[in-house]
């Protein structure tokens, strides 16, 4: 199967990419949207207008779809920072509150929080141990003044897979929302917001997406519209938002209120023509395929003497795996295995690789050869 899609991914031909949790290589069906959305405005200009806000509302039902969400729950927005500025800036908070958030989180989910301690909002952090997130520390974090918990699906500089499942009932239980930055999870995992008692949730398509930077979805249960005070109001927030020459200041219903004014058009598109390709796949199989693939992964890197960072635990793994390689900087070991079309990175001065569905022995192999001939 994964070798079945290889011609779906340009970058096969030359690369071996493992670091789809950084910036994935586009799907063809992403590029060819940007060509046709791109050649079609300079040749025509505007003229074809409504047939890309149809491609851009066709990519919104395919967002909802791989959400198990409605339609009017998916805003498009610019990236996975906005959307969770949008929740920490407009949720109503008294002074004393308090919001729980993980260290070790990607910065976007940590400064939005911490811009709001000049308004008396406290910030509660909880410690990571083992590169794991255990849900006893946030249990223990969450206070009579605890209003939300904001965390990563995964850890960006681990891969740890934190339980969704068990913080949405905890969340329920105490009566606080819940926020959720997915970006390294959707494409992967199936995510189904209502059933994991998830109230808000952003990401955008740059990594396990395959799609271009700057076109992201945020996800907001339907009861949440109204809590959240849109802070960035436009001319497209509004019910009658084609109508320009009258003023009427009534705000949209649904989540496209919080897109106050022109779309990213060739990304939001090119993200709808990536979501084709998990439709036609199956998020199932895409995991089956990932699990495998960061398994065989381990299994190597194991062999080969590197210390394994990333927690392999069932409900834990992703498809991020953080190691140690043996006596040699990992600066280092990126720059040897980009000289050979390896792709890798670093992260909290370790190593990590993040191969895809589509990724196959071959890949691993080459990443092999580039790790061990030094």
């Amino acid at each position: 199967m994964s070798d079945h899609y290889r011609d779906e991914f340009p970058v096969t031909k030359k690369m071996a990419y493992f670091n789809h949790a950084a910036v994935a290589p586009l799907s063809k069906r992403a590029l060819e949207r940007v060509h046709a959305w791109a050649n079609d405005m300079a040749e025509h200009g505007d003229l074809h207008e409504g047939d890309w806000w149809v491609e851009i509302e066709e990519m919104r039902a395919r967002a909802a779809r791989l959400l198990h969400a409605e339609k009017e729950e998916i805003a498009i927005l610019k990236n996975t920072s906005e959307g969770i500025g949008f929740v920490a800036e407009g949720f109503p908070w008294k002074k004393g509150d308090n919001v729980v958030i993980a260290q070790g989180e990607y910065p976007a989910n940590v400064y939005p929080w911490m811009h709001l301690q000049s308004r008396g909002v406290a910030v509660k952090t909880v410690p990571e141990r083992d590169a794991r997130i255990p849900f006893e520390e946030i249990e223990a974090a969450i206070d009579e003044r605890t209003r939300l918990l904001s965390i990563s699906f995964i850890q960006f500089a681990t891969g740890f897979r934190s339980d969704l499942a068990a913080l949405g009932r905890l969340c329920r239980d105490r009566g606080i929302d819940f926020c959720v930055d997915a970006i390294q999870g959707l494409g992967v995992f199936d995510i189904d917001m209502r059933e994991l008692g998830i109230d808000y949730l952003t990401a955008d398509g740059h990594k396990w997406l395959v799609s271009p930077e700057g076109a992201a979805i945020f996800a907001i249960a339907k009861d949440n519209i109204p809590k959240i005070r849109p802070v960035s109001i436009g001319w497209k927030s509004v019910v009658d938002f084609l109508n320009y020459s009258t003023i009427d200041f009534r705000l949209r219903d649904d989540a496209a209120r919080f897109e106050n004014g022109t779309l990213n058009v060739g990304g939001t598109v090119a993200l709808g023509a990536s979501l084709t390709l998990f439709e036609e796949v199956g998020i199932e199989t895409i995991n089956s395929l990932v699990k495998r693939n960061t398994d065989d992964l381990v299994t190597m890197l194991e062999a080969e003497g590197a210390t394994i960072v990333s927690s392999r635990r069932e409900g834990e793994w992703s498809g991020i795996v953080c190691f140690q390689w043996p006596d040699e900087d990992a600066r280092a070991v990126v720059k040897r295995c980009r000289r050979q079309d390896v792709i890798i990175s670093t992260r909290a001065g370790r190593l990590r690789a993040s191969p895809h569905f589509y990724t196959n022995a071959e890949d691993l192999q080459r990443l092999r050869s580039a790790l061990v001939n030094r």
